[in-house]
């Protein structure tokens, strides 16, 4: 015989009961009380700690027992293994530390290495034609914020163009790709690759380039970018709910804050350490097939944050908008991996 309150759901009246099972019947016994309910229409809320547990009775009454643990007398089923050993773990502080620790494990595997899975997933299953939109959306945005139309001499442009030109056709998939050649104060001496293959270059990076080997370099390591859609990983990555709807969903063509969040996310320019790494081993892979040594893009990159370091005083801290290549102390760990050969990292 177990005690408890009855409530009976009609008012908001407490009466003392005495509980008991008697076979399949629930008996509940008070003051002008004698109730029986059919022990399988009787439903016990779930253990939570210490608390106290009712019983949720057919009729729409309530009786709460005043020890929890009697309803694992009264209901041996109820709720089965699995409800017991949640409840096992509610109440052990030391389970309850191990179920945390586990979660945060869970959260951060699922940071490192799945929503870099999903973002892949998601960037290449991007349809060419909203691609092709979302490159072209933030070329005209970054025209009205950052680029000047371009003061280089035509000869030099069609220079460029010319290797560019050749890249392309060394690239089977990148033959839609095009070459674009801007002004801009703000940025100074770099280069940026948008989706659907368009590729900017500043003026001032022309300038800088000590050889045409050099911004062949540079060219195929903007390609690499956007023939891994690196970008548009970098923007999913860092919106892990657009992502997971995206990737749930299938719903790609919805993805309006991913075009909005390109521009900045591209003028900002700070890839991932293993993009970044891609894109240069695909250059110097590259530069190795057309016989042009390795050196040539290290030159480019130590030139890069010196005209860095000369326009803002420094290499250390905060990495104004843009420069792509002045990464500070991570230049210099590029560097050396790209001549060494690309060693693991």
């Amino acid at each position: 015989m177990k005690e408890g309150i009855f409530y009976d759901g009609k008012s908001s009246d407490r009466h003392p009961v005495a509980v008991c099972r008697d076979g399949d019947r629930l008996r509940i016994t008070g003051e002008g009380l004698v109730l029986a309910y059919d022990v399988r229409r009787v439903v016990p809320t779930p253990p939570l700690g210490r608390t106290r547990r009712s019983l949720l009775l057919p009729d729409g009454a309530v009786c709460e027992l005043a020890d929890g643990a009697a309803v694992a007398e009264l209901l041996p089923a109820a709720g089965g293994r699995l409800a017991h050993l949640v409840h096992r773990w509610e109440r052990s502080l030391v389970l309850a530390g191990v179920a945390l620790a586990l979660t945060v494990l869970l959260v951060w595997g699922f940071v490192r290495f799945g929503i870099p899975v999903l973002a892949r997933q998601v960037a290449f299953a991007i349809p060419p034609a909203m691609e092709q939109s979302m490159g072209t959306e933030t070329m005209a945005i970054l025209d009205r914020m950052l680029f000047a139309p371009t003061q280089l001499p035509a000869g030099r442009q069609e220079e460029v163009r010319a290797l560019f030109h050749t890249l392309r056709e060394d690239l089977p998939d990148a033959a839609g790709y095009r070459l674009d050649f801007r002004h801009s104060a703000p940025l100074g001496a770099n280069a940026l690759a948008l989706p659907s293959g368009i590729i900017v270059v500043t003026d001032d990076f022309v300038h800088l380039a000590a050889h045409d080997e050099e911004i062949v370099a540079v060219l195929a390591h903007e390609v690499s970018h956007v023939r891994r859609r690196h970008a548009l990983r970098q923007v999913l990555q860092n919106s892990a709910a657009g992502l997971l709807v995206a990737s749930l969903s299938g719903d790609l063509t919805s993805m309006t804050s991913l075009a909005a969040a390109l521009p900045a996310a591209l003028v900002d320019a700070r890839y991932s350490r293993l993009f970044e790494m891609e894109a240069d081993d695909d250059a110097a892979d590259y530069l190795a097939r057309r016989g042009i040594a390795v050196g040539r893009f290290a030159d480019i990159l130590d030139r890069l944050q010196a005209a860095h370091e000369k326009r803002h005083g420094t290499s250390e801290g905060r990495q104004p908008l843009g420069d792509l290549f002045a990464t500070h102390p991570e230049t210099q760990r590029r560097i050396a991996r790209i001549l060494a050969g690309r060693p693991p990292e």
